[in-house]
């Protein structure tokens, strides 16, 4: 289950908005202790200059400084988020070839410069594949 506020999940509906035609992605920074809780959202530069309409990329060098500030913090990077513009919001193909246990993958779905839909999910290592996870409003 991952925990998150209305105006957090506000925000990552208007970045999207913002962002349409093309992907945009951030980091999920908060807690994982008993559940998920996100904390704070942090919009990141999708580094995939080629393909923004249907892929995203985020720097290395970005998420690690990401990572270290919440680190600071008492917190840590739970998870990634990014849109899927004009499509559902189901991992890809490419999502699942680049995913990692142990994170939150939220993607949000805009159609027409809309978010319609926003869903939430963990990748099975063993499976090799993505299980749908609950999103709790707090």
């Amino acid at each position: 289950m991952l925990g998150i506020d209305n105006d957090k999940l506000h925000f990552i509906k208007d970045q999207v908005k913002k962002s349409y035609p093309y992907e945009c992605c951030g980091l999920l920074i908060g807690t994982d202790t008993s559940e998920k809780k996100v904390v704070e959202v942090r919009p990141v530069q999708n580094k995939n200059a080629e393909r923004t309409h249907d892929r995203y990329e985020i720097e290395g060098k970005e998420f690690v400084k990401i990572d270290k500030e919440a680190s600071k913090k008492g917190l840590q990077i739970i998870g990634i988020y990014h849109s899927h513009p004009d499509h559902p919001a189901i991992p890809s193909a490419y999502d699942t070839e680049h995913a990692w246990a142990g994170y939150s993958y939220m993607i949000a779905a805009v159609e027409k410069g809309e978010a319609i839909d926003i869903r939430s999910w963990l990748f099975n290592e063993e499976k090799k594949q993505f299980e749908e996870e609950e999103i709790k409003l707090c």
